[in-house]
């Protein structure tokens, strides 16, 4: 579906603010320089964006909104719990490596109070599937039963610590041995040597 001009307009202003704060720092830029970057006038800016706080919001909820339908469509529910695991694994990183910017705002606000709760609802709303991937490991017993959260949130730090390998990369050379290697990490960590067999109904 082609998008009108206003949403054309604010698809401009969320891609030079993106642009801006990977490169300078969200705390080091301003909205007027946004606007410049988009190239518009201030007070068009305010018409679509009537904050700075606006713009850092739905520019979470978008990269969340983005990245998460990346990933929905390579998951399916036949697939067992570790290649559930793998292809979310994988997948984020493919994705924020195809869109580094968007990894290095993520980086500058997540955990940091700069993103408001009502938007930060928003954007986990997204990402379920890591919640639904985890609850299918402790009840299938192939995974050890420590702490959903705990699980949730050492699997994205775990990424995060492969992507960041990654990018010291020559060229990022080894990308597809990393990313298994950090993997083949995560996995052993969490997984059970003998999944419990679900009873037929």
């Amino acid at each position: 579906m082609r998008r009108t001009p206003a949403l054309e307009k604010r698809a401009t202003i969320l891609k030079a603010a993106l642009h801006l704060f990977a490169r300078q720092g969200v705390t080091n830029t301003s909205t007027a320089e946004i606007a410049r970057e988009a190239n518009i006038a201030a007070g068009t800016l305010f018409l679509y964006f009537p904050t700075k706080q606006d713009l850092l919001d739905q520019l979470a909820i978008q990269i969340g909104k983005e990245q998460s339908e990346y990933i929905r469509s390579m998951l399916n529910p036949y697939l067992s719990c570790e290649e559930t695991f793998y292809i979310i694994w994988r997948g984020t990183i493919e994705w924020f490596i195809e869109h580094m910017p968007a990894f290095q705002y993520l980086q500058q606000v997540r955990d940091t109070g700069l993103i408001s709760e009502a938007a930060v609802l928003e954007s986990s709303s997204f990402f379920d599937y890591y919640y639904n991937a985890i609850q299918k490991g402790l009840a299938e017993g192939c995974i050890k039963p420590y702490s959903l959260g705990l699980i949730g949130d050492i699997l994205y730090q775990d990424i995060v610590a492969v992507i960041n390998h990654i990018k010291r990369q020559p060229a990022f050379e080894g990308y597809e041995e990393i990313v298994r290697q950090g993997f083949e990490i995560f996995w052993k960590g969490i997984k059970t040597d003998s999944p419990r067999l679900l009873k037929e109904e």
